[in-house]
């Protein structure tokens, strides 16, 4: 036997006002949502990396026609007084994907601080243009032994042939730590290589 279809249509179910989208609860939970931006800022080294895990998908996953759109957030972001030490270092990090010479006047700045220096110079080392290159060159006379050795390497990964006197007379300086004079070496002689 054939079931007859009811005629009378399903009664529709509506939701009330906290469980609707457009409802107040819906409303509080969304003006309660941090910003994310904020919150890298707001980074610690141990600490909740979900809202930067997220903010690191956005970066990767932006098409190169809006890095400059994101670019903007990452140095506005940067820019706060509350950034922190890890905050500053995952900006950074994040810089160096999608960062132009936009960006080289905040990481130089960064460069001269001990706690940021390396986040700084690995940013630096990828960001293309002559204006990178120039502020990684800059910063050689003004950071101690141990940071100035990674500069140098940033520098010959650049294959930055305008260093060349200022690697060759730091290799020469017996002044320098021996870190900084055979880092100089092997830079120069990777740059007489390219």
């Amino acid at each position: 036997m054939a079931s007859k279809k009811s005629s009378s249509p399903q009664p529709v179910q509506t939701l009330g006002p906290e469980r609707s989208v457009r409802g107040s609860s819906y409303l509080n939970r969304t003006a309660e949502t941090p910003d994310p931006w904020k919150l890298c800022a707001a980074l610690e080294y141990g600490g909740d990396r979900s809202f930067a895990s997220a903010v690191e998908r956005l970066v990767v996953q932006t098409s190169p026609s809006n890095w400059a759109k994101v670019e903007e957030q990452l140095l506005t972001t940067l820019a706060l007084p509350t950034c922190t030490e890890a905050g500053r270092a995952f900006l950074c990090k994040m810089l160096g994907l999608v960062g132009s010479a936009r960006s080289v006047p905040a990481l130089a700045a960064l460069l001269r601080e001990a706690k940021t220096a390396d986040a700084a110079r690995l940013a630096l080392e990828v960001i293309p243009g002559p204006e990178a290159s120039a502020a990684l060159r800059d910063a050689l006379a003004s950071l101690p032994a141990r940071a100035k050795a990674g500069l140098i390497g940033s520098i010959a990964a650049r294959r930055d042939s305008a260093a060349r006197p200022a690697l060759a007379a730091l290799k020469d300086n017996t002044a320098e730590p021996a870190i900084v004079r055979g880092t100089a070496a092997r830079a120069l002689e990777r740059l007489g290589a390219s």
